[in-house]
């Protein structure tokens, strides 16, 4: 549970923000996954700027994906570069325009009189900066976890306040949501949004009831609690949809000897053993 004096530290640095940064490394479960995206999609309905980082692509079986929230690679992607081998000679003066018909933006580079243009093989095209007023970083022990979203820039890290979601409070977060003794991220994430008043979509509450029952083993770990129950039944109002889950785990059912699954819609099957005849041989 998420103590009332960080819910107001949180709820500060988020209304002050209009760019947020949710962040995840590469190793994350599916739980940690869910949530990450599920605050994704509340903030952006919140009127938010957003982007999703993950320093390589993020697969989980089953996972319930969406289109709109797909993770980026590449921190600096606020603005284009254009770059090319420079001559002095080159270089005499450098204009742009828009053209009325075809609304189009053209960038010219004039040489010195006399002198060769450009070669436009030399001209090369790339996205640089990063431009934050708040970052979220789920599921991150170390910001070198982040690898290249991190290392390139360290500088642009250090000077935003980062709140992190984990099981433990790590030193470079200026606000920590620890979710140690929760049973999954995700129904703590819940709570977080719900706490800040932010709206769920039915795509973030299938996610966050898929990260509920993964990390809970479909309810089946004793981790479980009625909060757990309580948040699946406001995900499931909200429109969650329940998703099977890989590998149902085994259920211990008192009284009961044979393997038992927990199928997706929460009845429990018992596999039913098949009858060994026995057959009596005739003595000679």
């Amino acid at each position: 549970m998420i103590d009332a004096a960080k819910i107001t530290q949180v709820s500060e640095l988020f209304a002050q923000a209009k760019t947020i940064f949710v962040m995840v490394p590469s190793q994350i479960s599916a739980d940690q996954r869910a949530g990450a995206e599920a605050l994704v999609s509340s903030f952006v309905g919140a009127g938010k700027e957003v982007q999703f980082f993950s320093p390589e692509e993020i697969h989980h079986e089953s996972f319930p994906e969406s289109e709109d929230v797909i993770p980026l690679h590449e921190l600096g992607n606020q603005n284009l570069c254009v770059s090319f081998e420079y001559l002095p000679e080159q270089v005499d003066n450098v204009s742009y325009h828009i053209g009325e018909k075809t609304g189009r933006f053209y960038l010219t580079i004039r040489p010195q009189k006399g002198q060769k243009p450009l070669d436009p093989k030399t001209v090369e095209y790339s996205y640089t900066g990063a431009e934050a007023d708040l970052i979220f970083t789920v599921g991150v022990k170390d910001l070198t976890e982040l690898e290249q979203l991190y290392l390139e820039y360290e500088d642009f890290f250090n000077k935003l306040p980062i709140i992190s979601i984990n099981s433990f409070d790590p030193e470079f977060a200026a606000a920590s949501v620890n979710t140690g003794s929760s049973p999954s991220v995700s129904q703590e994430v819940a709570r977080l949004i719900s706490d800040l008043g932010l709206d769920i979509s039915s795509d973030s509450a299938t996610k966050l009831l898929f990260g509920i029952e993964s990390a809970t083993k479909n309810f089946s770990s004793r981790t479980a609690n009625a909060e757990t129950f309580e948040t699946v039944g406001r995900l499931m109002r909200s429109g969650a949809r329940r998703i099977s889950q890989p590998n149902p785990p085994q259920a211990n059912i008192p009284g009961i000897k044979t393997p038992a699954t927990i199928a997706p819609s929460g009845e429990i099957k018992v596999q039913e053993k098949k009858a060994v005849s026995k057959k009596k041989v005739a003595k000679g």
